[in-house]
């Protein structure tokens, strides 16, 4: 795996026993078919083809990759199985399909932006009229289409492990700049947070990007553990209904306790009753996706569980050793 003695010791020093964010990925086939403002917003910035990058994951090669990595000038150094790695600005581009244009933006309220941008006006935008903005700012009080879009930046763009209920700062900041359009450069944003990685015990994140860079640069694959591509790692109609919603006749999503409920003053002429048959089977139907998601993820949890006690008895094989 390694080309010298130092590569070798700052893997197992500080790399060897990091956590690696799951590979979450947007399901196209789901969004294209919904009419959500957010998918737009992505699709407009060019960034589709990187959200729904599916890859296995190779966990060991993507520690290796971590614990060499170098980003000097907007170029990746880096070297996995005595491969060496040099990724320029170019070669990202071709990779990961993500704009190197625009603003340097990295989490933090830049320079060119400062005029424009302010907090309070932010949450105006992005929040609902009764949110409470007293302490911290959750989640779910943010505006539907918006709170998707906060979802998929966590869980895919700027990826975190802990309090993902909380809109933190670089969030908001990033669904302003979504929403009102500015332009930054996705490239710059991407290898700053893979940079961030190198601090201590942080969590490795795009570990199935780092699959397509292996693949690249034709990185012996064979003989390694991997983890596959699962249900879990998906994100789509199980992620909506997660927020409490749910999809009527009319191809709309609404809170579920606010599903079928009809304002009496509102009421028109009845139209004809719907068969007791057909309303059963939508029933029957909406149960059987549901335990065919819940049965999916839960395998997938087992499978998650048992990829990690293999890697823990590797890793206590190799101290014996």
């Amino acid at each position: 795996l390694f080309s010298t003695n130092e590569h070798q010791n700052r893997y197992f020093q500080l790399f060897s026993e990091r956590n690696i964010v799951d590979p979450k990925y947007i399901s196209i086939d789901f969004f294209k078919d919904e009419s959500f403002e957010c998918y737009t917003i992505f699709k407009n910035f060019g960034v589709l083809d990187f959200m729904s990058l599916k890859n296995p994951v190779y966990p060991d090669l993507v520690r290796v990759f971590y614990s060499n990595l170098e980003i000097r000038n907007g170029v990746i150094h880096s070297e996995v199985k005595k491969i060496p790695i040099v990724i320029d600005q170019s070669l990202f581009f071709d990779l990961s399909k993500l704009s190197n244009q625009g603003t340097l933006f990295e989490g933090t309220i830049t320079d060119a932006w400062k005029k424009d941008y302010s907090h309070p006006n932010a949450c105006s935008l992005i929040y609902v009229d009764d949110a409470d903005m007293s302490g911290c700012l959750l989640a779910r009080s943010i505006k539907f289409d918006y709170r998707i879009m906060h979802y998929i930046i966590v869980w895919v763009l700027l990826l975190r492990t802990t309090n993902l209920a909380q809109a933190i700062e670089e969030n908001l900041i990033l669904i302003w700049a979504l929403i009102t359009g500015q332009e930054f450069s996705w490239a710059h944003l991407i290898r700053s947070r893979m940079n961030k990685a190198l601090r201590v015990n942080a969590s490795l994140p795009y570990p199935h990007f780092i699959t397509t860079i292996l693949e690249h640069f034709n990185v012996p694959l064979d003989n390694k553990a991997w983890v596959p591509v699962k249900r879990s790692f998906e994100i789509g109609a199980t992620m909506i209904a997660s927020f409490g919603y749910k999809k009527t006749l009319e191809n709309t999503w609404v809170r579920k306790q606010d599903f079928q409920v009809v304002d009496p003053d509102d009421r028109a002429p009845s139209p004809p009753p719907q068969d007791p048959s057909s309303a059963l089977l939508s029933d029957v139907l909406n149960e059987i996706r549901n335990l065919h998601f819940f049965v999916g993820e839960r395998f997938d949890s087992l499978d998650t569980r048992m990829t990690h006690l293999e890697d823990e008895v590797k890793s206590l094989r190799r101290l014996s050793e």
